[in-house]
């Protein structure tokens, strides 16, 4: 071991790494990479691409995806950030409320879009309640195979991953600085706009970032309970395994990996930014 050096050595340890990530990522990324550039007799080609971006459906399912995605994630900060200072206070019952939040993390997204389709059925308990129980509506809330639909659902999955790096960041957060905000007379109000949210600004960027991307790649939720609205993963399924147009359909996956990539780098763009100009200030 002392042969191999400090580079080798760290070398032979990353090479159980080296070769799952080959095998279970890069290999079927760089398989989908070359069916998205070729036809079905093998030649090179970008019509797949244009067949895609080219047409009005596809931008449509574009659009569709991102402003999903967009909805859910600033539905979900505004869950986030109230959970949070709940749970920054000690009070009886606080793992409870703990463990229902992780609760849709736990459960399987396959059986929790089940339940949120049963759930808010035109039949379902939550119309029940509010048509025949409090007599709210007259008639039952289409909730189920709507954009609305989803980007609720979308918020029952997929608020956990923010709240969960929201309420560390919160309650890692030193009350000593709030408490001089107070004696210097700054109302609550004030100390949170001006105090509160600046610190936790990394926290708020990188929990929309993961909610973010698990609303754009979701697939069990809108292929159960969208309906006719299919975002971009349901649509390749759609199109690989309905119309067999598997080259189109990796064409499009990797547009959609293109886009989850660019998101993952302007965000380690815009953190590095942020941490050099916290050590520029220190």
């Amino acid at each position: 071991m002392r042969r191999l050096g400090g580079g080798g050595f760290t070398a032979l340890l990353l090479l159980p790494l080296i070769v799952f990530l080959a095998l279970a990522f890069y290999y079927p990324l760089g398989f989908t990479l070359v069916q998205s550039l070729t036809d079905a007799k093998g030649h090179a080609t970008l019509a797949n691409f244009a067949h895609f971006l080219g047409r009005r459906s596809g931008w449509a399912t574009l659009w569709l995806t991102l402003l999903l995605s967009a909805l859910a994630t600033a539905a979900s900060l505004l869950l986030c950030l109230p959970l949070a200072f709940l749970l920054r206070r000690r009070f009886a019952g606080v793992g409870v409320v703990r463990f229902l939040m992780m609760v849709p993390i736990t459960i399987p997204a396959l059986v929790g879009a089940l339940g949120l389709l049963i759930l808010y059925d035109r039949t379902g308990w939550v119309n029940a309640l509010l048509v025949r129980g409090l007599h709210l509506f007259a008639s039952p809330i289409p909730i189920d195979y709507t954009r609305g639909g989803l980007v609720l659902f979308y918020v029952w999955m997929f608020f956990p991953y923010g709240a969960l790096v929201i309420a560390a960041a919160l309650g890692a957060m030193d009350p000593a600085v709030e408490e001089a905000a107070r004696v210097c007379g700054a109302p609550p109000w004030r100390v949170l706009v001006s105090v509160i949210l600046p610190l936790l600004r990394p926290a708020l960027l990188a929990g929309s970032v993961m909610i973010f991307l698990q609303c754009f790649g979701a697939f069990s939720v809108p292929l159960i309970a969208g309906g006719n609205w299919q975002p971009i993963a349901v649509r390749i399924y759609t199109v690989a395994n309905v119309f067999l147009d598997w080259h189109t359909a990796s064409a499009m996956a990797i547009v959609m990996a293109s886009i989850q990539c660019a998101l993952v780098l302007t965000y380690q763009v815009l953190a590095d930014r942020a941490a050099r100009r916290r050590a520029a200030r220190a």
